[in-house]
């Protein structure tokens, strides 16, 4: 993979700093606790725990029944909305991808339709960065738990390559989930295995 992005991307170049909020289309906010006292619908509702290294893992995804009323379309996602942590320690990012379609997102998570001016992946990828992490820390309030409001991050400078340049990158970080997926389920396997194996010797 390393010789992959070495093929299409120079060392050094010049990249214009570009407002989040003039890359965004559409910025969806959570459900509020209003929306989840009711029976009128059951939801697929992510939560911050269902993020991880930069993807949404649906089989963890908990069904909630939601109080029914236009506005909850507003919460729903589509495969490549970027979805932020807008308040914990660790403000986890992730791309919507299919399996996530009409899922709605809980009252601790943004999710931001991007423009065809950058790709999410590239977003994500930025966010999750340690220099990322720093930039949304630094906008972020709170004593113990903290906070990002909308505004704050759309007020985040983004580094924006070429398009070429980004859809490299984009292909390069879809080999590394690809591979990142394949370490995960042999780890899985490998405990399935431990797991019958110790039964089977402690019964």
């Amino acid at each position: 993979m390393k010789h992959y992005l070495g093929n299409h991307l120079p060392n050094k170049i010049a990249l214009k700093m570009v407002r989040l909020g003039d890359l965004t289309r559409t910025v969806k906010r959570g459900l509020s606790s209003y929306y989840l006292q009711g029976e009128d619908a059951t939801v697929s509702m992510i939560n911050i725990k269902d993020i991880t290294s930069g993807r949404i893992i649906a089989d963890t995804v908990d069904s909630v029944s939601v109080r029914e009323t236009p506005l909850l379309a507003r919460s729903r996602i589509e495969p490549g909305d970027v979805i932020l942590a807008s308040r914990g320690l660790n403000f986890k990012v992730a791309v919507a991808d299919e399996s996530a379609r009409d899922f709605t997102i809980s009252s601790n998570l943004v999710a931001l339709t991007l423009s065809e001016e950058v790709k999410p992946e590239l977003i994500a990828a930025y966010f999750n960065s340690p220099l990322g992490q720093n930039m949304i820390r630094a906008r972020a309030s709170g004593a113990t738990i903290k906070g990002l409001n909308a505004k704050d991050l759309l007020d985040i400078l983004i580094p924006l390559p070429p398009l070429s340049m980004q859809e490299s990158l984009s292909r390069y970080l879809a080999l590394v989930r690809e591979y990142n997926d394949l370490l995960r389920k042999e780890l899985e396997l490998r405990q399935k295995l431990t797991d019958a194996v110790v039964l089977r010797i402690m019964r």
